[in-house]
């Protein structure tokens, strides 16, 4: 490696940097609760991915070096694989959370509709109302 080369990072290392970066914008926006921003960030996040995931073979032989700089490269991958998995789970818990306010929305409305609780009349249904069980009178 040149002196030139040294101190300029190359595409791939930029590309590893930005994506970080982004990684760490998303779950700041994710705990904000700022949707859009984590919206706004996907294409651009997936662009990143898909380069840095074609470029493996690169990887590799920068990774085989076994010199610093193959350690420093080898950090920032398992950086970046922390972030990724962070980003993950959280995105799958913000996944898990609105689909479970979504059923209980969509129960709560079938509940208090024409087919829920209450009929047309405005008595009480019977399909969702608890039943007395009979008791045993035998002793």
């Amino acid at each position: 490696m040149t002196q030139e080369t040294e101190s300029q990072p190359s595409g791939l290392e930029a590309e590893i940097a930005e994506l970080v970066a982004l990684l760490e914008a998303e779950i700041t926006e994710i705990r904000a609760g700022d949707l859009a921003g984590v919206t706004a960030r996907l294409e651009r996040k997936s662009e990143l991915a898909a380069r840095i995931e074609t470029a493996r073979p690169e990887i590799e032989a920068g990774l085989a070096a076994g010199d610093d700089a193959a350690q420093e490269l080898r950090e920032r991958l398992d950086a970046l694989a922390n972030l990724i998995a962070r980003d993950a789970a959280m995105l799958e818990r913000m996944r898990a959370t609105t689909g479970a306010v979504a059923r209980d929305l969509e129960r709560l409305r079938d509940r208090h509709g024409l087919g829920g609780l209450y009929g047309a009349n405005g008595n009480r249904s019977t399909k969702d109302t608890l039943s007395r069980a009979p008791m045993d009178k035998s002793v």
